[in-house]
C-alpha cells in the first residue's frame, strides 16, 4: 500500500477524472440513490431553518448544496477535487452557495473556515473515500457553534462494502409459482480495508473505498468530542422499480445506507 500521502494525491486524482463522468449521470438533482433514500433522512435529521450557516464536505457537483440552498440555508461547499467544483459553479447561479476546493482530511484548511461558523454541516456518501476521517471530526467540532449538528450519509459498513460483500438471487419453485429471493452474503466486515471499485458502472477510473466497521466510524466521532443523536437506515419500497437484477431496488429488507446526526457532547 502506497504511504498516506501518495494515496491521498492518487486518491484525488482519481476523483478529479471521474468528476465529467459523475457530474452527468448527477444532473442537476443527483443520483437516483440520492434522491430517493439520502437526501429525505438527510433533510429530516438537519431540519434547517431559514439563513442557517451550513458546510457541505465532499460536495460532488452540488447537488445537496443546491438543495439547502433552495431550503433557505446559506452554504458553504467544498471537494478535494477541482474539477468537480468547476462543474458544481457552473451548474450553480446561487448567490446562497459558496463553493470552495478544499481537502476534507486537512485538519488545517478546513478550520480556516471560521471557528463556531456554521449551524450545521453535511457530508453525503464522502467518508467511506477519504484515507482518514478523524481530521475533519476534529475540525467540525471547532467549526459548528455550540448547539450545531453534524449529519453524514455512507454506505452501510454491515450491508453495502464492495469487499467481502456478494449479492444472492435464488429462484424457487412454490407449488407451480416460481419465486425470487434476494439476499446478501458478507464474508468480511471486522477489518478495515482499503481496496478499489465502481461507484457507477462505466466511470473511467476505479476508486478507492476505505471500509470501517462501525466501532471505527463512531469511535472517531466520539474522540472527536461528538455525541450520536439520531440514525437511520432507509431502504427501497418494495416493487420498486429496478434497472438491474443486483439493483439495490430488488432488497427492501437490507438498508443500503446509513445516515447519522450527531451533536457536540
Amino acid at each position: 500500500m502506497s504511504n498516506p500521502q501518495t494515496l491521498l494525491q492518487e486518491t484525488q486524482a482519481i476523483w478529479d477524472q471521474n468528476a465529467p463522468f459523475w457530474d452527468a449521470k448527477s444532473g442537476d438533482a443527483g443520483l437516483s440513490m440520492q434522491r430517493t433514500l439520502i437526501a429525505p433522512s438527510t433533510e429530516r435529521l438537519l431540519a434547517l431553518q431559514p439563513d442557517e450557516r451550513v458546510l457541505d464536505v465532499a460536495c460532488g457537483n452540488g447537488a445537496f448544496a443546491r438543495r439547502m440552498a433552495a431550503l433557505g440555508a446559506r452554504v458553504v461547499a467544498c471537494d478535494f477535487a477541482p474539477t468537480f467544483i468547476a462543474r458544481a459553479q457552473a451548474r450553480t447561479p446561487s448567490e446562497r452557495i459558496e463553493y470552495r476546493v478544499v481537502d476534507a482530511t486537512d485538519e488545517g484548511a478546513l478550520l480556516a473556515l471560521g471557528a463556531q461558523t456554521f449551524d450545521a454541516a453535511v457530508c453525503t456518501m464522502g467518508l467511506m473515500d477519504m484515507p482518514e476521517i478523524d481530521p475533519l471530526l476534529r475540525a467540525l467540532a471547532q467549526l459548528l457553534t455550540p448547539r450545531g449538528r453534524f449529519v453524514f450519509s455512507i454506505m452501510h459498513p454491515c450491508f453495502n462494502s464492495p469487499q467481502g460483500l456478494t449479492k444472492v438471487i435464488e429462484e424457487e419453485d412454490r407449488a407451480g409459482e416460481l419465486i425470487a429471493t434476494y439476499a446478501i452474503k458478507i464474508s468480511q466486515y471486522a477489518t478495515p480495508t482499503t481496496h478499489k471499485g465502481l461507484g457507477i458502472i462505466g466511470q473511467p477510473a476505479a476508486q478507492y473505498y476505505f471500509h470501517r466497521p462501525l466501532n471505527q466510524v463512531f469511535g472517531a466521532c466520539f474522540r472527536a468530542g461528538f455525541a450520536l443523536d439520531a440514525l437511520e437506515e432507509p431502504t427501497y419500497a418494495p416493487h420498486a422499480p429496478a434497472n438491474r437484477p443486483s439493483s439495490w431496488e430488488n432488497y427492501p429488507e437490507i438498508p443500503p445506507v446509513l445516515i447519522a446526526r450527531l451533536r457536540r457532547a
